[in-house]
Order: structure tokens, then C-alpha cells, then sequence
């Protein structure tokens, strides 16, 4: 009798044992996602399309680089281009397409709704652009088939004409991007530089912070932003994540899809 109530005793430890560990699973803690900060979003609502995952947004591409490198953050949520720059300057990151969400976003520029004018110049020059070839060819020498640090590109002075103040965030290399030395390069100026010609403007280029777009716009710091992203995708984002309200936007000059970049040495399936 007293050896067969002790071996209840000890089905029962090990049942309570099982039932504790089985519990520390559930409690799994959600990988942390960093990506640049939506203008029209929060962290909170853009969590809700993400199975598993936690939503951090970050003001640069820098400091989520480097939360990315410190362990802060598991995950950036960026697009194929940004991704490629990321392994291609940092053996350390891996580039994986994403397990739960496929996102892809256009990119267009933005102005103020009430410089319709203005939008109407840019709408011309993206899809004559598009037309031609030309944009096509942009995209294949600096983004595509580019390798290596991107380099500056002129954009000419006109001579007696007006100039627009476009605002570039240097946030999202290969597309827009800032050389260490201050200068913009890559796919950002060869853009704006055929942007400039086909609607004869001047462009002056001024460095803003990527979470500060929508304020240098409506501050009149700026009289476009070189980019702001729509969904191109059948998925429950708000149309409007990225753009607030007072902004309109252009014609898409640009699409990509969003991928996921953690460091090699993680064993990450997301």
C-alpha cells in the first residue's frame, strides 16, 4: 500500500513538472521587428498584421542597424534593394523572405495637396519616364545590377529657372541614399536629376530625418519628399500608413517587395 501511494505521488510530481514546463512555450516572447517609421501609423496597429512578431519603429536606417548588430531587435523589415546594400556592407546579416506577411509597397514622391501644379510636373516627367525606357534604366544600372558603394550624381543647374527644394532621407540605400561625405547618390539623383530636365526646375536637395518628412513638407522646409511608400499589395494596410493627411502623392516611380534581414548567426524562421 504505502509503495503504491508513492508511486502515485510521483506521477503526480511529474505531471505538475510537465505542466510547468509546457507553460514557459506558451509564454514564448515575440520577435522584435524593426523598420523606419510610418507617417500616418503606429507601432501598435502595424504589430496586428504581424503573426508572432513585435513592431518597433525606428526614426533612421542607421539606428536600426545598429539595434539590429546590438541584439535589441531580431528582425529589420525592409525592402529586396535595402536588403541586398545591408549583406552586401555586412557579412554578418542574412537576408530571408518573409514567412507570415508579403508585403510590397510603390514608392512615389510627395507635396502638399494644394501644389497640384507641382504634382502634375512630376507625374509628367515619372511617366514619360516610364514610356521611354528611362526609369527602366535607372533602375537597372543603380539598383538592380549595381554592386559596390554608390556614387553621386550630377544634377545640372538651369540657368534663370525656378528651383524646388526636394527632401531625401539617405534611409534607404540604393534608393535613397547619402554618401559619408554629405553628397546624395545612387538611384535618388539619377531620378531627380531626369526630373529636373524633363520639367526644367532646378532641384536643390536637402537632408531630412525619414520620421520628419511629412513635418519639413508642411513646414515648407522642403517642396517635395523624395519618397513616401503606398501598398501595391491585396493585404489589410491602410492605403494611407504613409502618407498624412495635407499630402498628396505622385505616380509611382518605383516597387518593391518587403523582406526580412537578421544576422547569420540567428536561427530565425519568421
Amino acid at each position: 500500500m504505502r509503495k503504491s501511494f508513492l508511486l502515485v505521488a510521483m506521477i503526480l510530481v511529474m505531471m505538475i513538472l510537465s505542466g510547468c514546463g509546457s507553460s514557459k512555450t506558451d509564454d514564448k516572447q515575440p520577435i522584435k521587428i524593426g523598420t523606419l517609421t510610418q507617417l500616418n501609423n503606429s507601432p501598435e496597429n502595424a504589430t496586428k498584421l504581424v503573426n508572432g512578431g513585435e513592431l518597433n519603429f525606428f526614426d533612421s536606417f542607421n539606428s536600426m542597424q545598429m539595434a539590429l548588430s546590438s541584439g535589441n531587435i531580431q528582425v529589420v523589415q525592409t525592402y529586396g534593394s535595402v536588403a541586398k546594400f545591408m549583406q552586401e556592407n555586412n557579412p554578418s546579416f542574412k537576408v530571408t523572405e518573409s514567412q507570415t506577411v508579403h508585403l510590397v509597397d510603390k514608392f512615389c514622391c510627395a507635396m502638399r495637396e494644394e501644389d497640384v501644379v507641382l504634382k502634375d510636373l512630376f507625374n509628367s516627367a515619372i511617366n514619360t519616364m516610364k514610356a521611354d525606357g528611362t526609369l527602366d534604366a535607372l533602375i537597372h544600372k543603380y539598383i538592380t545590377k549595381f554592386e559596390g558603394e554608390p556614387v553621386s550624381v550630377n544634377i545640372a543647374k538651369i540657368e534663370g529657372a525656378d528651383t524646388i527644394k526636394v527632401g531625401i532621407t539617405g534611409d534607404l540605400p540604393m534608393l535613397d541614399y547619402v554618401l559619408p561625405n554629405g553628397k546624395p547618390a545612387g538611384f535618388n539623383t539619377a531620378v531627380l536629376s531626369e526630373i529636373s530636365k524633363r520639367i526644367d526646375e532646378n532641384i536643390e536637395l536637402v537632408q531630412i530625418d525619414s520620421a520628419a518628412r511629412a513635418a519639413a513638407l508642411n513646414s515648407g522646409q522642403v517642396d517635395v519628399v523624395f519618397w513616401v511608400v503606398v501598398p501595391a499589395d491585396d493585404s489589410d494596410r491602410p492605403k494611407d500608413f504613409d502618407v498624412p493627411k495635407g499630402v498628396a502623392v505622385t505616380d509611382p516611380y518605383y516597387q518593391d517587395v518587403v523582406v526580412n534581414v537578421n544576422l547569420s548567426s540567428l536561427d530565425i524562421d519568421f
